[in-house]
């Protein structure tokens, strides 16, 4: 391991490239040599600010991360038009990033100002992490027609995502910009982002509905078997890792892992409305985290249609019914979590449910939820239901007796309090009773000596 700082001939050296990665290097960041292609000082103790000119015509790949560099990006960095890839995360890097665009505001005539000389339109990987940049999203990444990877994680960028960003960055592949101060809503036209397959939202203050557009992010849409063959700036050179957060954990994957991760993650925003249905369309799924937002209605019956998946987090949301069976076909599934939200019902039965991790917690705080591994047994629920019910019936009944009782006495003393005041309805009354008297009378009177009649012809 290398210790100490670097010399200041180090811009005279002639070969073109340098990696110095994973050292105990100290100092300033040395200015960089003017032949150089790939330049990798990650994982040191550099300090101060960087370089204020930095002038290297041919740099392809510039890898500073995980040092202690302060200060703003100078912008002599724009010169350098060829870089393929920028990686400057876990730094303290502040201020606006990058202030490279020289294209109009109006989004509808960037396409005459990108050309070869424009910085940014040959980059593949811009990773701008774990530092302190602010400002809203960087206009100069609608010159970034090739990117593929884009982190700007952990920072404090604010203000809404973008139209322009599903138009402009067709290729993109990887979009993390989770733990920012991001608003508004998730644009629909993200379905333009046909290669995307690792969506990561999650920590901003994103609110409305998911859009069912998102189920037709085709690199989403099936099982992660593509060949990747990316150079250098990729992987070959580099052994590099990038952090994950699923199953409920932050794990740092290699490269050749992370290329295979199929993953949606909009949890810890302000996202109302139901799961789309449609999002079962995403059968590549090996990752999905939803949680901790304001979204409601059931968990799509469809769900068990995402095979690969191996991570589920829907917690600290308010679904409410049951949930689906078809969970129990995720047999690919290593972490679920349901917690906090209203379910009820019976949990479905199956192998791959029963050997997860932290039974209980997966469900607790979903009171209306029985059966294993919940110590509240579906058959208590269900007696208690029908006790439930019967009792209801019975007061329904009891609650009847009393209103016909109620309203035949309320009825008879309408009646009788009228009577009393009006003098001329208590004569009408019961001139009407006599007269119905001496209706029946006659009749019954009739009908008997027509009967007694009949009765003295048989006897004679």
């Amino acid at each position: 391991m290398l210790h100490g700082s670097l010399p200041a001939s180090l811009q005279q050296m002639s070969a073109s490239r340098l990696s110095l990665d994973s050292n105990n290097l100290t100092g300033l960041v040395p200015r960089l040599p003017i032949n150089i292609s790939i330049f990798d000082l990650s994982s040191n103790s550099f300090s101060g600010p960087l370089p204020h000119e930095l002038i290297a015509p041919r740099l392809e790949v510039l890898i500073l991360e995980n040092n202690q560099i302060i200060g703003t990006i100078p912008s002599s960095i724009c010169q350098l038009t060829r870089l393929r890839r920028l990686d400057l995360s876990r730094n303290n890097l502040t201020g606006d990033v990058l202030q490279c665009w020289n294209g109009p505001d109006n989004n509808t005539s960037v396409s005459r100002v990108n050309s070869a000389n424009q910085f940014g339109s040959v980059m593949s990987i811009l990773v701008l992490s774990n530092n302190d940049f602010s400002g809203e999203f960087p206009k100069f990444l609608q010159s970034t027609s090739q990117l593929r990877i884009l982190d700007l994680s952990y920072n404090r960028f604010f203000g809404t995502l973008p139209e322009w960003l599903p138009g402009k960055m067709q290729d993109l592949e990887i979009l993390r910009l989770r733990s920012n101060m991001f608003n508004g809503h998730i644009p629909s036209n993200f379905t333009c982002l046909s290669n995307l397959r690792y969506l990561d939202l999650a920590r901003n203050n994103i609110s409305g509905s998911i859009p069912w557009s998102l189920s037709n992010l085709k690199a989403m849409r099936y099982a992660s078997d593509r060949d990747y063959e990316y150079d250098y700036v990729f992987n070959g050179a580099f052994d590099d890792s990038m952090p994950v957060i699923t199953k409920g954990q932050t794990r740092d994957y290699s490269f050749e892992i992370y290329k295979l991760l199929v993953n949606l993650d909009l949890s810890c925003n302000n996202l109302t409305g139901q799961i789309p249905e449609e999002i079962h369309l995403l059968i590549g799924l090996t990752s999905m985290n939803l949680s901790s937002n304001q979204l409601v209605g059931k968990i799509p019956d469809k769900i068990g249609d995402l095979k690969q998946l191996e991570s589920l987090d829907l917690s600290r949301n308010k679904f409410s019914s049951e949930i689906p069976s078809s969970l129990s076909a995720l047999t690919s599934l290593g972490y679920l979590n349901l917690s906090y939200n209203n379910l009820s019902g019976a949990i479905p039965s199956g192998p791959q449910l029963q050997v997860l991790d932290n039974q209980i917690g997966i469900y607790i705080g979903n009171p209306g939820l029985c059966g294993y591994p919940l110590p509240k047994s579906c058959s208590a629920s269900t007696s208690n239901a029908e006790q439930s019910v019967n009792h209801e019936d019975a007061d329904h009944i009891s609650y009847l007796y009393l209103g016909m009782g109620i309203g035949f006495v309320v009825g008879l003393w309408v009646v009788f309090c009228t009577m009393l005041l009006r003098r001329t309805w208590v004569i009408a009354y019961f001139q009407i009773i006599d007269k119905i008297y001496d209706d029946v009378y006659v009749w019954v009177a009739i009908t008997w000596a027509h009967l007694m009649k009949n009765h003295d012809d048989d006897a004679a």
